[in-house]
């Protein structure tokens, strides 16, 4: 016998649109929409929010199991049959008489039909599954894992969270993020490098140095990455020339093959990589003078979830069966779910922003992430009193309106060094230090990251030389040999 924990479904909807970005969580809605007939996302005269609509007792999200009893014989419908005059009088309490629901309809097909919207990677992905060899049974696990990949194409989600939900071991939710691998563009889904390229080998089944370079994505990235082109030659036993011509064929392959497909999420520009990106700001940082800076999360984008006048003129109807109005209910209830959903998500985000901002102060003050203090997402999430994953899961794929541009929240996290006073950088501040000193140095004599080093620790800064290297690498910066102009 297996145990295994699972999530109630109101509890996973909040998942998955706390994942979501703007633009995917108004897909979503406007699919939701159209699968509940009691929704009206466009606002007349004759409707009123869910939050005024439904009583307190249904206010608060949590379902009872004498709740979802709405079958016609059941005691939650003979409780509430008797009270469908009041249902109609707490919904249309002083309202005025309906413009006409053909009006609404028309208004909101109008909408779905202006909306235009590229197809983002996560759909394209999803859109394959049927096609695929996952089996049926495993489709929802498909769903998950794609939801976890980056617009990058890596999987950034967590296999330990997956298995928790689902029950499903780790073996075989692996085994489907590996048929994920050969989806269209192949090699979404890997977890590292590694795992990206040997998935595109089938583009290279017909190259003659197609073992080379598998042994070299399987065993000499690190060699390649520091140039270390004798050791590979030894290793491979060939030719300094084939070398260059199986790196050749190795650069063919995509590192990022999820940037094939931008992501939907489309608005203000913010350079990314050194590649122009558009992305829609889910955070707003304006100043608060004294008080600081406050995050704020607008609703803009979002439509509004109203009940429809005509089903409510049904619950009201003494002709309308039993086994309807129940069925009605019971939309209405997944309707506020829906809303309660949607309020936590933006209430998350906004009470996460507000941490990181709290714990970054110099760099809103300063307006530089050179500013930058060691901030971890356990922190953040002990702060704001939620899981850490809820902070990973959250900062996914978002970013943040600053007074100094438009910035991904992942990028606020940090881990630190120690200076020798006792206090800490972030790393990040220590890759901008090093950038500042190749940018001084002279090109004739480049500094060696032995020399970086040192004078980083005149700074109170003792890190060594192989972790420059890193840090180096990390920024784009090549070796002092291939900097030095002759």
């Amino acid at each position: 016998m297996r145990l295994a924990q699972t999530l109630a479904p109101q509890m996973r909807q909040s998942l998955k649109m706390l994942q979501m970005t703007s633009m995917e969580l108004r897909a979503e809605l406007q699919r939701q929409m159209e699968l509940n007939p009691v929704i009206e996302d466009v606002r007349s005269s004759v409707e009123r929010t869910m939050s005024d609509a439904l009583p307190d007792e249904h206010a608060g999200g949590a379902v009872t199991e004498r709740e979802l009893d709405f079958t016609p014989d059941g005691s939650a419908a003979e409780a509430t049959l008797g009270a469908d005059d009041g249902y109609r009088d707490y919904f249309l309490g002083n309202l005025q008489s309906s413009s006409g629901d053909e009006e609404a309809r028309s208004r909101r097909q109008h909408l779905f039909d202006s909306m235009v919207r590229t197809e983002s990677l996560q759909e394209h992905l999803k859109a394959q599954i049927p096609l695929s060899g996952i089996a049926p049974a495993d489709g929802a696990i498909a769903e998950t894992l794609i939801g976890g990949i980056d617009d990058d194409g890596y999987f950034r989600g967590s296999i330990p969270d997956i298995m928790m939900v689902t029950g499903r071991s780790e073996q075989e939710i692996l085994g489907v993020l590996a048929e994920i691998r050969r989806f269209d563009p192949p090699g979404c889904g890997a977890r590292d490098l590694r795992e990206c390229l040997l998935a595109q080998m089938e583009k290279l089944e017909d190259s003659p140095w197609e073992d080379e370079v598998r042994e070299l994505i399987a065993s000499h990235l690190p060699d390649i990455a520091a140039h270390r082109e004798g050791a590979i030659c030894q290793a491979l036993n060939i030719s300094p020339d084939d070398l260059q011509k199986a790196l050749a064929e190795l650069r063919t392959l995509d590192p990022r093959p999820g940037r094939a497909l931008r992501p939907a999420n489309v608005a203000k520009a913010v350079d990314v990589d050194g590649m122009r990106d558009y992305v829609r700001p889910e955070v707003f940082v304006t100043p608060q003078g004294r008080n600081g800076w406050r995050a704020m999360v607008p609703e803009r984008d979002l439509p509004d979830i109203h009940i429809s006048k005509r089903y409510l003129d049904m619950l009201a109807d003494p002709a309308c069966d039993a086994e309807t109005k129940s069925y009605i209910r019971e939309r209405i209830r997944a309707a506020d779910a829906l809303r309660m959903a949607v309020a936590n998500r933006q209430n998350t985000i906004r009470d996460i922003a507000q941490a990181i901002i709290e714990a970054q102060p110099d760099v809103f003050e300063k307006r530089t992430m050179d500013a930058l203090r060691p901030l971890t997402m356990q922190q953040v999430a002990d702060a704001v009193g939620v899981h850490g994953t809820t902070v990973s899961r959250t900062v996914r794929n978002k970013y943040m309106a600053t007074p100094f541009g438009v910035v991904e929240m992942r990028r606020f996290f940090t881990s630190g060094i120690a200076t020798e006073s006792g206090e800490a950088v972030s790393n990040t501040s220590v890759q901008h230090a090093i950038r500042d000193m190749i940018a001084q140095e002279d090109a004739a004599s480049p500094l060696s990251d032995d020399r970086i080093a040192a004078m980083l620790k005149a700074r109170g800064i003792s890190i060594a030389r192989r972790t420059v290297a890193k840090y180096r690498a990390a920024i784009g910066i090549p070796g002092a040999t291939d900097r030095r102009i002759r």
